[in-house]
């Protein structure tokens, strides 16, 4: 009998190299990591500040590119909106003219993922996980900072994406 064929990672690091420029050093923030992230698995990068930890997120997320990399991949999916989805560690990731649900549901609307009453029932359970429905129709200037990180989690989360992506998500909710 044949073993069943083992599961694909839905992230797979080979050799990752990042560094950027500042005035007067070439800066290596990361070198050859390489790891599998696979479906349900809860992945932590711990390492001191500085050490390229938010450097390598933001790589995976495709806000900047590898230096060198051997592979990098996620499977296709043809949802818009399923990819990688990063949650920065600073507090105004809002748009501030729109209130707590208004956030949530534009992302999805953006994306293409929901329209409509879908979308805005995609948002409500969202918010309800994060513990905010009270104040769904609020305004980010009204909310703490840890309020407002759990809704930028909330829109990130709606989104369903196969890989989501936190820079200490929760950095915020200790300084509120």
């Amino acid at each position: 009998m044949n073993a069943p064929p083992a599961p694909a990672p839905v992230l797979q690091l080979q050799g990752v190299d990042l560094q950027y420029k500042t005035e007067k050093h070439l800066v290596t923030a990361t070198y050859r990591v390489s790891f599998d992230v696979f479906t349900g698995d809860r992945f932590v990068l711990l390492g001191p500040s500085g050490c390229g930890k938010s450097t390598l997120l933001k790589a995976i997320g495709g806000y900047m590119a590898a230096t060198r990399a051997r592979s990098r991949s996620t499977p296709a999916d043809p949802q818009p909106g399923a990819g990688p989805h990063l949650v920065f560690q600073e507090v105004d990731q809002l748009l501030p003219w729109k209130t707590v649900k208004q956030n949530v549901v534009f992302a999805l609307e953006a994306s293409g993922k929901l329209r409509g009453q879908a979308a805005d029932a995609q948002a409500m359970r969202y918010i309800d996980k994060v513990n905010l429905t009270k104040f769904a129709n609020s305004y980010p200037h009204t909310l703490s900072g840890g309020m407002k990180q759990r809704v930028a989690i909330a829109r990130a989360m709606a989104m369903e994406p196969a890989v989501l992506l936190m820079d200490e998500p929760f950095a915020a909710a200790r300084r509120a």
